[in-house]
């Protein structure tokens, strides 16, 4: 689904072929079957022969991911982020909610 997305955006702008990866699920479709990835960011290359490269910082089966971990994560990062002074630990906590936010709805569909 976050591959389509990109892709129609892609073909919009022949002149850009590449666009940024958010963190959220990459679906891999082998035949029938279908893996579910979550990925923290990377980037897609989209060819003029149609074909695609796609590579991903970090990227982790959706059925290890633990949701109760999950949760306490993203309670913790909000939690930084309202206590944090400097610049530095308001984008690290900024990051933590970001990704937890992503992966918390992305283990539960």
């Amino acid at each position: 689904m976050l591959v389509q997305e990109i892709w129609f955006q892609a073909i919009k702008s022949p002149r850009d072929p590449s666009r940024e990866l958010k963190p959220g699920i990459l679906s891999v479709h082998e035949g029938s079957e279908v893996t579910k990835y979550f990925i923290s960011s990377g980037v897609i290359f989209i060819h003029a022969n149609s074909f695609a490269n796609i590579v991903v910082v970090e990227a982790i089966l959706v059925d290890h991911i633990d949701l109760c971990l999950v949760q306490k994560g993203l309670a913790k990062f909000i939690k930084n982020l309202s206590s944090a002074s400097t610049d530095l630990e308001k984008a690290e906590a900024q990051i933590g909610v970001d990704v937890h936010s992503a992966l918390n709805p992305a283990i539960t569909e």
